[in-house]
């Protein structure tokens, strides 16, 4: 019931955002200077790839109303994550943002926990001898709403850097999804997660350096997260030693939060065209099997990507990267393709 009133309550805000975007329109062509708008983040919230900047949504400033909207895709092996988001940002001061990610899990039936749980003193969870965990075509989707606020600075006109500070509310829909027969238990919680939901709080500065890197216009973002996300909140948020095969794996109940920064920076090679690169920390307090052997345990490690962007006019940009996840359950290494096109209104 709960999660039936949040689907219903990030639609309605989904489809308000759409409305003002639509009523917008006008000034879509707005008064910042091209790519200052950046992208979207698959959180939703303006920014690169996977880290939110303190620039805010479209190309508005103090007495203009702007916003986009972004599709992206990221595809690695036995991984593939979707995310579709839509942010207001109003009077270069206030962004407001809403996103919906999907992961799709196909690791096929895997039978190795058996083994896990015989080197680990037995997992407690699973009553049949070699269980076959099957993992094929699992989905764990996760909604997010976004609240961000530019302090002082501007990214251009300042010699110092714009700040910005943001929080997001995430909640996760599969933390207790029925699971391989094994009851109302969730991939999140089968792997240790403490509970579906969270807020993550950060502050980011961002900076456009004119006469930059190689005499090339530079951007440069730093930005710092308190979160207790797991895998940016996809396998849930903190950590319980009770739950599934946590206390196996050695996991520690763990609720606090995390301090983690994240990076970004951007040579712009001609006004329509940037290259970058982006490295995302989080926390490593939940532990999960890393192979088919259940040899190797990992948990969520540092994300990062190498991209271009392309802005053919201000009304949309494309942008294409090599993503590294870091450490997914029962595979530890997850490099792939990530593409992600963002319309500015």
């Amino acid at each position: 019931m709960e999660a039936n009133r949040w689907k219903k309550t990030l639609a309605a805000t989904a489809v308000a955002a759409l409305g003002v975007l639509g009523m917008t329109a006008a000034h879509a062509q707005g008064s910042r200077l091209l790519a200052t708008s950046g992208v979207t983040e698959v959180g939703g919230s303006t920014g690169g790839g996977l880290t939110p900047w303190a620039v805010i949504s479209g190309y508005d400033t103090g007495d203009e109303v702007g916003g986009s909207a972004s599709g992206t895709f990221v595809r690695v092996p036995n991984y593939s994550l979707s995310s579709l988001g839509a942010s207001v940002g109003i009077h270069n001061r206030l962004e407001i943002s809403v996103a919906h990610e999907v992961l799709n899990v196909n690791l096929g039936g895997l039978s190795n926990l058996s083994v896990l749980g015989n080197q680990a003193g037995g997992l407690g969870v699973v009553a049949a001898p070699s269980p076959i965990i099957n993992l094929g075509n699992q989905t764990i989707s996760m909604d997010v709403l976004g609240l961000k606020a530019r302090l002082f600075g501007d990214i251009l006109y300042t010699p110092y850097p714009q700040v910005s500070v943001g929080i997001k509310y995430k909640k996760n829909n599969d933390f207790n999804s029925n699971f391989s027969g094994l009851g109302p238990i969730g991939i999140p919680k089968f792997l240790g997660a403490a509970s579906d939901s969270g807020t993550d709080f950060y502050i980011a500065a961002t900076k456009v350096f004119l006469n930059g890197i190689f005499h090339r216009v530079t951007l440069v973002n730093l930005t710092l997260r308190g979160t207790k996300a797991n895998a940016m909140g996809l396998l849930g948020f903190g950590t319980n030693s009770n739950n599934g095969i946590a206390g196996a794996l050695g996991t520690k109940s763990d609720n606090s939060y995390h301090a983690e920064l994240e990076a970004s920076a951007a040579v712009f090679l001609r006004p329509d065209v940037a290259v970058g690169g982006e490295v995302r920390q989080q926390p490593n307090s939940m532990k999960y099997p890393t192979n088919a052997a259940a040899t190797t345990i990992g948990s969520p490690g540092t994300m990062k990507d190498v991209f271009v962007a392309y802005f053919p006019n201000k009304s949309l940009s494309l942008t294409a990267a090599y993503a590294d996840l870091g450490p997914l359950p029962f595979q530890a290494s997850n490099k792939g393709v990530y593409v992600s096109l963002n319309a500015t209104f």
